[in-house]
């Protein structure tokens, strides 16, 4: 975080221009692959979340915990923006491209909000790593713009850890070029956690606090490197997006163009994660839950919840558990309630199309609820609720900012 103090003596103002991260999406036909997907890297999160929470003071306070974090300073300007158009893959993850070397090497990636590093396969992963083997590989030797660090790296995840060694290199996303760069080059994958996706690796846009071997995050580079006027991104996930219109990744400012009405905003109550404080919960007058703490995490396709909630939350909307998942019947999801979530005073609300996912194969419906249970006391909210509103991530005011889309 120190990165962001030293820019209030000798940051430099650049006019940045209007560029869009494309998102894309392709579809699976089969809708345990993309739940596994999506359960897998939850784990990871989970991994992640318990470490950090660990490092940090928690003072409890009439039994509610109060986070206590330090007191970061961030410049913050009103500037131009740069933005990446993404792609969707069945509502399950989205993902854009970047290029790594020079001369540019191709990867698609997680735009990962809940991680803080950069990892792409490696030209030197093993033969027998399937998720390696089909996918876009980065060859050092081929990047005269290469620097070797000489460390390894890991990251668990629920079946093993991807491993490798760190590299230095220029990434570019969307025409901004960090001239150094730190990422994984992974060259083991753990079991068939990154098979048969569209995607290549993960770029982390957490807080560098959670970053493995305290890595620099890229959107910190973009700063500070002057890619971008000002230390916010937000994103628009498209829940019907195509491959090649799966919504939009902003750097450097908000698009306003994508949002209708006024922006709220809520602190960030932990660094580390995009952490903040949920008022209440409720379904048709139910509380589910109140005061509780949740995570926004572009990273995660489903909702997770404490394990109250979960329990409560599935039997509201009559699910029945199938081997380990909770379905509901077809035709009772119309006339389910919303769901609704008061965020810094303002109702964020989930109609059941929404957070019941709907798979089809063939002339077969299936319908699948889209809450799950991963060892969390707080809520982590993925694509299933971020992919309705606009979602603004600002580090310089240390808050993220919800809006209804236009």
């Amino acid at each position: 975080m120190l990165k962001w103090l030293v820019l209030l003596t000798i940051l430099v103002l650049v006019s940045a221009e209007v560029h869009k991260v494309k998102i894309h999406k392709r579809e699976h036909k089969k809708s345990h692959l993309a739940r596994r997907i999506a359960v897998h890297i939850l784990k990871h999160k989970v991994h992640q979340i318990i470490r950090h929470h660990l490092r940090d003071l928690v003072i409890y306070d009439d039994g509610a915990p109060i986070y206590v974090q330090p007191d970061y300073d961030y410049p913050s300007q009103d500037t131009d923006y740069t933005s990446e158009e993404l792609g969707n893959s069945m509502n399950m993850y989205y993902y854009g491209e970047i290029s790594i070397g020079t001369p540019p090497q191709y990867f698609n990636v997680v735009f990962d909000t809940g991680s803080a590093n950069l990892w792409i396969p490696s030209v030197q992963c093993l033969a027998t790593d399937v998720a390696c083997q089909q996918h876009n590989q980065y060859n050092s030797s081929a990047s005269s713009t290469y620097v070797a660090s000489g460390q390894n790296f890991s990251i668990e995840y629920g079946t093993g850890s991807v491993t490798g060694y760190l590299a230095t290199d220029t990434v570019t996303i969307n025409g901004l070029a960090i001239t150094s760069q730190t990422f994984g080059e992974a060259i083991s994958q753990p079991g068939n956690s990154f098979t048969d996706v569209a995607f290549d690796g993960i770029l982390g846009m957490g807080f560098q606090q959670i970053a493995e071997d305290n890595v620099v995050p890229p959107f910190y580079n973009l700063y500070t490197e002057g890619l971008i006027d000002a230390p916010v991104f937000g994103f628009y996930l498209a829940r019907n997006g195509s491959a090649e219109d799966g919504g939009q990744l902003t750097l450097g400012g908000t698009d306003q163009s994508l949002i209708s009405g006024e922006m709220t905003y809520t602190p960030v109550t932990q660094q580390g994660y995009w952490q903040f404080s949920v008022n209440n919960i409720t379904w048709n007058g139910t509380v589910v839950s109140s005061n509780v703490q949740a995570i926004a995490d572009t990273g995660t396709s489903l909702i997770a919840c404490p394990p109250a909630a979960y329990a409560q939350i599935n039997q509201l909307i009559g699910a029945i558990l199938i081997q380990g998942d909770y379905y509901v019947p077809c035709a009772t999801v119309d006339s389910l309630p919303v769901l609704t979530f008061n965020i810094g005073g303002t109702n964020f609300d989930l109609p059941p199309s929404v957070y019941i996912q709907t798979y089809t194969d063939g002339n077969y419906n299936t319908c699948m609820s889209t809450f799950t249970y991963i060892g969390t006391d707080f809520w982590i909210l993925g694509d299933v609720f971020l992919g309705q509103y606009y979602t603004e991530f600002d580090f310089g005011q240390n808050r993220v900012g919800f809006a209804n889309l236009a």
